[in-house]
């Protein structure tokens, strides 16, 4: 699908609040299912002329692309004086936040996204030639611009091709017959989980450098554009400072940010020093695994070309810190540690770097868990159901955020702190972490049974999965 079939675009025409008492301005365009949404957290500070401006780009998790996942520590860092650009690297179907929501602190609510109806989608697909371009009418009717949208916004995905989609579309079906399985017994998992993987299933028909190479373009020409406002014309000749913060897949892309080549980012977006918390070592992981088994049958553009920590970490050369949770079983902490047989940390480059695992605690009142989603600081857009089994649920900061995530990045972004001495340097603060943090994690738990129930799923669904692949 080109940009040729969508209005032409345009810089300016952005959304914005101020957040008095904070004392920060907040910009917003673009829409998710386009591609084109980013936030923008511009604080007072960085309207002031002659000084080094400070920026952070805020990558977020596989689907988690709303920034009310993320809202407590985005209003945070803004308040801090920090610029946050927050984009949807990710073409997903949730519906665009209000500003006013985001001006209160826990504003963050229930969100929604617009269902889609792939089926007619699909049918339309299989009659057409493979390698045709995917023209914007082969989309669910709520893909196209409404009637009072402004112009459409620049971003960086390639053209999708008819056989893009129906890579993404045929094993779906087949997701949904699993998910309709899995509820008969967790019914409000499965539905949760059906609508999270659906929010983002057309961004899976492209490769995850691409959502990387969006994340920067996004950024670069909100840059770009928020320089024309009056009060911020000095940003075009400002020193700048950029770092990168990112979770789970976010962390990987922000790893990754180095090793991209082309187009090679603008220098003043290369981050001075990175920090990922429970990073991913590949795109594949963080996902239920029955999903990548599904995509990767069919050779979906997402897994076909995955992004990898091993190949991607060698050209890091800014200080890095990881933070992962021992009780991520997502990502598990041994894919990172070397004693875990992973040894994706040895993977990362650079002269300065450390990776340290949070442990849960369990004396206090709510429990702390030490799960893959430590980051983030609002899951009310879904059930409970679902980040219970994704490790936990939550409603607001709690204390992986306050006394853990977010005084290490200020260590390492605005103290310069060295890596290895974040931990020594945070447990100095007058509230160190109530949990334990080590630089070691505990031998692998050996759990045998998820094994055999995938495979006797798939030995279920070998003769389906053999006939949709014929028509792939």
């Amino acid at each position: 699908m080109t940009d040729a079939t969508l209005p032409p675009p345009a810089p300016g025409h952005w959304d914005a609040v101020t957040d008095d008492p904070a004392g920060f301005r907040i910009f917003q365009r673009g829409r998710h299912l386009d591609g084109t949404f980013i936030r923008v957290y511009v604080p007072k500070q960085a309207e002031v002329p002659g000084q080094t401006l400070r920026a952070i780009l805020y990558l977020h998790g596989f689907a988690l692309c709303l920034p009310s996942f993320y809202e407590a520590h985005l209003r945070e860092l803004a308040a801090a004086g920090w610029i946050v650009f927050f984009p949807d690297f990710q073409r997903s179907t949730y519906r665009e936040e209000s500003l006013e929501g985001a001006r209160r602190r826990g504003g963050a609510s229930r969100s929604s996204h617009a269902p889609l109806t792939w089926g007619r989608t699909t049918l339309r697909l299989l009659r057409r030639k493979r390698e045709e371009g995917l023209r914007l009418e082969d989309l669910p009717e709520a893909m196209a611009a409404p009637r009072d949208a402004r112009p459409s916004l620049r971003r960086s995905l390639p053209d999708l091709r008819v056989r893009d989609l129906r890579r993404v579309l045929l094993p779906w079906l087949l997701i949904r017959l699993l998910l309709s399985v899995i509820g008969w017994f967790r019914r409000n998992y499965a539905r949760n989980l059906g609508e999270l993987i659906g929010t983002v299933l057309l961004s899976l028909a492209y490769a995850p450098t691409d959502w990387l190479r969006n994340a920067l373009t996004l950024t670069e020409n909100a840059w770009t554009d928020l320089s024309q406002e009056p009060s911020l014309a000095h940003w075009q000749s400002d020193a700048m400072e950029m770092y990168g913060f990112g979770h789970s897949l976010g962390g990987l892309l922000s790893l990754s940010i180095p090793s991209l080549t082309t187009p090679e980012p603008p220098a003043r977006f290369q981050p001075k020093a990175i920090l990922a918390a429970d990073p991913a070592t590949s795109t594949e992981m963080g996902i239920p695994g029955f999903v990548i088994a599904l995509l990767k049958l069919f050779n979906a553009p997402f897994t076909a070309e995955p992004l990898r920590i091993q190949v991607t970490g060698p050209q890091i050369q800014q200080p890095v810190a990881i933070l992962h949770g021992l009780a991520d079983t997502l990502v598990p902490p041994q894919l990172w540690a070397v004693q875990g047989g992973g040894g994706a940390f040895t993977s990362v480059g650079g002269p300065a770097k450390a990776l340290y695992f949070a442990s849960s605690n369990q004396q206090r009142d709510p429990n702390l868990v030490a799960f893959h989603n430590q980051a983030v600081t609002s899951t009310q857009t879904y059930d409970d159901d679902l980040f219970e089994a994704f490790g936990g649920v939550k409603d607001g900061p709690n204390a992986y955020n306050t006394t853990w995530i977010w005084p290490a990045l200020h260590l390492l972004f605005q103290k310069n702190s060295d890596p290895a001495a974040l931990l020594r340097d945070v447990e100095q603060r007058p509230e160190p972490p109530p949990f334990a943090i080590s630089t070691d994690p505990p031998a692998p738990a050996r759990r045998w049974w998820p094994w055999l129930l995938a495979a006797a799923g798939f030995v279920a669904l070998g003769i389906l999965v053999w006939r949709l692949r014929a028509w792939g």
